[in-house]
């Protein structure tokens, strides 16, 4: 067996701490970015290990609300500045008179079966209005200008491609960890940070570790999506000016979401192949124009919805494993924020870890358990009330079903708690806590 090693784990405090990022994507990065940005290399020297041989993403947009466009600043203001010039404009509405940005405009997508839902397919149930003019991006373009963030343009220095962890171990006399990976190469650390998707290596690892058996492995939601590109005039011409508009149409048992961005589909093997003739009788009681949109849709792909239990913590008390985006806390796509959730995370522990003014491995773990007090709480109730949604839009939520006032009330308060968070106080509560810590240490 051959063996990769970042730097001897021994006598940490001539050195800096090495941490390995497990993992890629949109949270990995944006931790890496983060820690390049916020802490002093001489303290944390951070590296990704990537299982393919390239950045790569899933799917092909993304929306980010203002929790997540300030967490960006947060993480690197250049990571912010980026977003804004690539990123589609969100719809004006004049609202008492101002003119405010449109996260979602939600309409009818059958009629009414019931007094408390007089609506017609087609009429507006509401428009939800948020505080930022951008939001929506290509997956795999946003990653792209991640990466061209990174030293180099590549991440040359911070990134090693083709590193699939099989498992991590404590090191010799208990210091560090040792990664294992598919290819027979080891790779030391003082710490290991997961954010390696719903699929993750590294969550199992650690929730075994604290005896967390319960929330080891992600759970079906119950919920599946059909997934797929419309070219934008057939759209237009299926359904009108308002394709050219973020909008979601709800109904019984079944919701239609669209949003226009600028890019192209890149199919993905792992989830299941679909026909249009399956999404067609998923859809078979919605009205012509949307079926007509169903028939249209491009190389569609069908996925089953999972999202993981909540984890007792996101971390270990001695901090050799900590976890990050989707690997702590995967959620069902219904409220559009988990990709958002997982740079908020990467703002705060960036911010912690660019605390440290030493490169002591019981101040890292004090930091680590301060983002787990900061985040766990916060992270887990997007996982509850994103399901919670999906009732919601399909008529399905018990006291409310399909009376139309009480669903356009729940839809206007229920993103408030995610966009509204002040990223910045919440980075400094989660620093003043971590340095009182580090005093006792």
């Amino acid at each position: 067996m051959s063996s990769e090693s970042t730097s001897s784990i021994n006598d940490s405090s001539s050195r800096p701490l090495n941490v390995a990022i497990i993992g890629g994507g949109i949270g990995g990065l944006s931790l890496l970015i983060g820690l390049l940005h916020n802490a002093n290399l001489n303290v944390i020297k951070p590296h990704i290990y990537e299982a393919a041989a390239k950045f790569s993403e899933i799917g092909a947009g993304v929306g980010f609300g203002p929790n997540a466009i300030e967490s960006m600043r947060v993480v690197s203001p250049e990571f912010q500045q980026r977003f804004f010039a690539m990123a589609t404009d969100a719809d004006p509405e004049v609202v008492n008179g101002v003119e405010v940005p449109v996260w979602n405009e939600m309409r009818m997508g059958m009629d009414g079966k019931s007094e408390k839902c007089p609506l017609k397919a087609g009429d507006v149930i509401t428009k939800v209005c948020f505080s930022a003019w951008k939001k929506n991006v290509h997956r795999a373009h946003f990653l792209d200008e991640m990466v061209s963030m990174l030293p180099g343009g590549t991440g040359e220095g911070f990134v090693t491609f083709g590193k699939r962890c099989t498992d991590i171990q404590d090191g010799e006399g208990g210091k560090g960890v040792v990664i294992k990976f598919a290819d027979g190469m080891e790779a030391e650390a003082d710490a290991v940070i997961g954010c390696d998707g719903v699929k993750s290596r590294v969550r199992p690892i650690l929730l075994r570790k604290i005896g967390d058996e319960e929330g080891i492995n992600p759970r079906f939601s119950g919920k599946y999506a059909y997934r797929g590109l419309i070219p934008i005039d057939e759209a237009v011409a299926t359904i009108g000016d308002v394709a050219k508009r973020s909008h979601m149409w709800y109904g019984y048992d079944g919701h239609f979401v669209c949003f226009p961005f600028d890019g192209k589909w890149e199919s993905q093997d792992w989830v299941l192949p679909a026909t249009v003739e399956e999404a067609l009788e998923d859809f078979v009681d919605w009205p012509d124009n949307i079926r007509k949109m169903v028939q249209s849709l491009q190389k569609p792909d069908k996925w089953m919805l999972f999202e993981h239990p909540p984890a007792k913590s996101y971390c270990d008390e001695a901090g050799k494993i900590c976890l990050l985006g989707d690997c702590a806390h995967a959620s069902t796509p219904h409220h559009g924020a988990g990709a958002g959730m997982a740079i908020e995370d990467s703002a705060v522990l960036s911010r912690l870890l660019g605390a440290l003014e030493q490169p002591d491995p019981r101040a890292l773990a004090a930091a680590f358990r301060s983002y787990d007090t900061a985040r766990r709480v916060r992270t887990q109730k997007l996982v509850t009330t994103s399901r919670d949604a999906a009732l919601l839009y399909e008529f399905q939520t018990p006291g409310i079903l399909d009376d139309i006032e009480k669903v356009r009330k729940n839809v206007q308060e229920r993103l408030r708690w995610i966009w509204d968070l002040d990223v910045e106080q919440h980075c400094m509560e989660a620093v003043n806590r971590l340095k009182e810590e580090v005093k006792l240490l």
